[in-house]
């Protein structure tokens, strides 16, 4: 699936044949402890889902989220397979996520 088949002389690659480089920002109201639990819990899922190369959380400098999670993955879908294998997400603790998803460019 190609996002857009090109921008002027520019061709844009398919998404599924580069690496990829997603980050999940997240806000987060819940405790430390049950922040800790979650970061475990998606830890575990990632490292158990082949096509994850590496998870890691952050802390934006940026006050618009709280945190970030940085994966680096073969595909999307390795990333929604991970997520699958999460225990659904408490509205009130983890209120909302934004995505932003990098391909690689390899000409």
């Amino acid at each position: 699936m190609s996002l857009a088949p090109s921008w002027g002389a520019i061709q844009v690659p398919k998404i599924e044949d580069k690496k990829m480089l997603i980050i999940m920002y997240t806000d987060w109201f819940g405790t430390q402890e049950r922040l800790e639990e979650r970061k475990k819990e998606f830890l575990k899922a990632c490292k158990e889902t082949k096509g994850i190369k590496s998870t890691k959380f952050y802390m934006p400098h940026q006050a618009r989220y709280h945190y970030a999670w940085i994966i680096e993955a073969d595909s999307y879908d390795s990333l929604m397979e991970a997520m699958q294998k999460m225990t659904p997400r408490d509205r009130n603790e983890e209120t909302h996520a934004s995505i932003e998803i990098f391909s690689e460019w390899i000409e």
